[in-house]
């Protein structure tokens, strides 16, 4: 999976997953908002819908192709892997930051592998896709999730839901929930930067 990085200076590496017609370095700017001294790396999804960038692709009536997404998670995690081990990341905190598409395939990582190397997850906005499919066990993961009341994609009842099927394996969950629709708002970011400002003065 191709990327895009950014060198930081502390031992924080932050990989972004944009959303549908994002590009790697979409959400860089507020990575940088997070901790600006850490390491981005955007990865690019593959897939075009229209002229716009997803990374697994949608049925024409808006349904999820399930075989692109596995694909694609196994592909994503295998090149994180990758990334890690070539750059020496290893003795890093490794957060992910996916808003939409990108939160979707981040939170499908959880399905498809045990204990993923990975410290935190923030997934702004991911919609229901596979709730059928549990989650794995997780050690020591911390995830900040948010929706909105609003949100076309998900609904309060199935957020809920998700949030419980995520804290039933383990993973610490704080989430944020605003007034608004799918659209990023300023206090979710503010409320992320505290939830991650935390973890890394631990």
């Amino acid at each position: 999976m191709k990327y895009i990085k950014k060198e930081g200076s502390n031992k924080h590496l932050i990989i972004t997953l944009h959303g549908t017609g994002g590009n790697a370095s979409s959400l860089f700017q507020i990575a940088d908002i997070f901790d600006p001294m850490a390491s981005k790396v955007g990865f690019q999804g593959e897939v075009n819908e229209n002229g716009m960038s997803r990374y697994f692709a949608r049925y024409p009536g808006g349904g999820f192709d399930l075989e692109s997404l596995k694909r694609a998670t196994h592909d994503l995690h295998n090149s994180i892997i990758k990334f890690v081990a070539d750059y020496g990341y290893e003795n890093h905190m490794i957060t992910i930051l996916g808003y939409s598409n990108g939160a979707n395939i981040a939170k499908n990582l959880l399905k498809e592998f045990k204990d993923v190397k990975i410290n935190n997850i923030l997934m702004f906005h991911p919609s229901l896709i596979t709730p059928e499919i549990k989650y794995k066990q997780q050690k020591d993961l911390n995830v900040f999730i948010t929706s909105g009341k609003n949100d076309p994609y998900i609904s309060e009842l199935e957020f809920k839901g998700m949030v419980d099927d995520l804290r039933s394996v383990g993973i610490n969950v704080v989430t944020y929930t605003h007034d608004q629709g799918h659209q990023l708002i300023q206090k979710e970011l503010d409320n992320a930067k505290v939830f991650l400002s935390k973890l890394k003065g631990a």
